[in-house]
């Protein structure tokens, strides 16, 4: 009895935990997430229309906010979201929260730029920014980590931007989601998510693994309205 008594509780369990994530990640429930955590207008003036599906290989997700730790989103994340066939997708993903949420002077800090996606086919589109998982400071507290992907009908140019490998610290400060909306016409927020972390020792290593690049290491002339320094 005591073993059946168990099992019922786990089951239980296991269909709160999927009713409660099918809660967080309802679409109807988007621009509520994205205004109480003021990344409207923090980083946007809209919430976008769907959630973006994030999930890292250590089997946690973005949740709208939920906490991870640097460790669990060291790597390359899998995305998933409802795509028309003739449409392309750009992807951002920035922490507006640098060097913290309080005192966000070097806003924002980019991790990560995709281009012309179609599909969820990330591996066949324009990579400009190498991912770089969360790295909050020692003591600085809660970050944001926001997802961000614009849908657009054309093939857009990125030739004249920088391209940023996993290795470059510069010039991911003081990047602007604002600014390279309005550079590339990017008007239709398609989907988004955001996760919140703080430091864990996995930073550290992370920390040691960025470095100043050189104007050559970067392919390219800096754009000081989106890319800052």
């Amino acid at each position: 009895m005591l073993r059946l008594i168990a099992a019922i509780a786990s089951l239980l369990a296991v269909l709160l935990i999927q009713i409660r994530g099918s809660e967080i990640l309802n679409d109807a429930h988007i621009y509520r997430s994205f205004a109480s955590n003021e990344i409207v207008p923090d980083v946007v003036d809209e919430a976008p229309d769907c959630w973006l599906r994030v999930a890292y290989k250590s089997g946690r997700e973005a949740e709208g906010g939920n906490r991870l730790t640097p460790t669990q989103t060291r790597t390359v994340p899998s995305l998933s979201f409802n795509t028309n066939e003739r449409s392309f997708y750009t992807l951002l993903m920035i922490d507006p929260d640098t060097p913290s949420r309080d005192d966000p002077r070097d806003r924002e800090f980019v991790h990560w730029v995709v281009g012309n996606i179609q599909g969820n086919d990330l591996d066949r589109a324009e990579t400009l920014v190498e991912y770089v998982g969360a790295v909050p400071p020692k003591g600085s507290g809660m970050h944001r980590f926001v997802f961000l992907l614009y849908e657009h009908e054309n093939r857009l140019n990125f030739t004249t931007e920088v391209r940023l490998s996993n290795r470059c610290r510069n010039p991911r400060r003081y990047f602007s989601t604002r600014n390279f909306a309005q550079k590339y016409g990017l008007t239709n927020l398609w989907a988004g998510n955001f996760f919140q972390a703080q430091y864990d020792d996995y930073v550290a290593q992370l920390q040691g693994q960025l470095s100043e690049c050189t104007s050559a290491d970067l392919n390219g002339p800096r754009n000081g309205t989106v890319f800052g320094g």
